[in-house]
């Protein structure tokens, strides 16, 4: 696997630093330390709502408190967490058939270090794993102000009462096609009306209320439920139906960018999360 140059670089002086201190293993806080002095991971760790400086100074308090120091004749040895780190990052990136390993791949992993005090001080800036990937795979920040014009953001508070951004999940996973068909975005249904009627009959069952549209790709599924986007557009549905919003789930955004375990779980957990707070949302995929 190749590493690119900055981690190149970032290594080294990972290494560096264990020896000048008098470390005697080379740890995940190293790395992490040693990151906040370049520009890409320096940059990466703000636009996920961390300060750097309160970063530093932690890990310099860790590296005083907690590692012990040998003789300044002994090279640092690397720990079983450096080892980890670095293979799984590896693992990752060769999976997601990247050409190169880079910082944004050793950050994300060394999240994933649970027992890891560098994992535990990223965790205390604030920073989710979801803000790490959302921002390394497209740019997104959760900064005020910082967002990408396609991902408007939505407030929330976190753990410490602060204010942060989120991104709006169902804009940047789902189209709403009643709207879509409000704006005359959709082609009108030809015939099909008997399978219309029998989803409407369905969708408005107290149980058993999900309709599977079934068939071979081309016959017509996804035309069926923006016909019944049209009529509900139109008010032609029964009252339970009144209002309704048909969310259709683009699988390919969703699964963009998920290159660790778990990644399309954790979205997937949270476009459906979004929509039990609205009302009457229904998701088509």
């Amino acid at each position: 696997m190749k590493i690119n140059e900055e981690l190149n670089h970032i290594l080294r002086a990972a290494f560096t630093e264990a020896k000048v201190r008098s470390h005697e293993y080379l740890t995940p806080e190293h790395i992490l330390f040693a990151s906040l002095f370049f520009d890409a991971p320096r940059e990466i760790i703000r636009k996920c709502g961390g300060d750097v400086d309160h970063l530093r100074d932690k890990l310099e308090d860790f590296f005083k408190s907690k590692l012990h120091q040998v003789s300044e004749d002994n090279a640092p040895m690397q720990s079983v967490g450096f080892q980890s780190v670095l293979d799984r990052a590896v693992w990752h990136t060769s999976s997601a058939q990247k050409p190169e390993l880079d910082i944004g791949d050793v950050l994300i992993s060394i999240f994933d270090e649970k027992e890891s005090h560098a994992a535990f001080f990223l965790q205390n800036e604030g920073i989710t794993r979801m803000d790490l990937l959302n921002y390394i795979s497209h740019g997104v920040s959760v900064i005020p102000g910082d967002q990408p014009a396609d991902g408007p953001p939505v407030r929330k508070e976190d753990k410490e009462g602060k204010a942060r951004t989120e991104i709006k999940i169902l804009a940047s996973f789902t189209t709403e096609l009643v709207q879509k068909a409000l704006n005359g975005e959709l082609d009108p249904l030809i015939g099909r009306e008997d399978i219309i009627e029998r989803t409407v009959q369905i969708l408005c069952r107290r149980y058993k209320n999900n309709p599977v549209h079934i068939g071979e790709a081309g016959v017509g599924k996804t035309a069926i439920t923006e016909g019944l986007a049209q009529r509900i557009a139109q008010g032609d549905v029964p009252k339970p139906l009144k209002n309704a919003k048909i969310y259709s789930l683009d699988m390919g955004a969703l699964l963009a960018g998920t290159r660790f375990r778990g990644d399309f779980e954790e979205r997937l957990k949270k476009v459906i999360a979004e929509l039990k707070k609205r009302l009457l949302a229904k998701m088509y995929g």
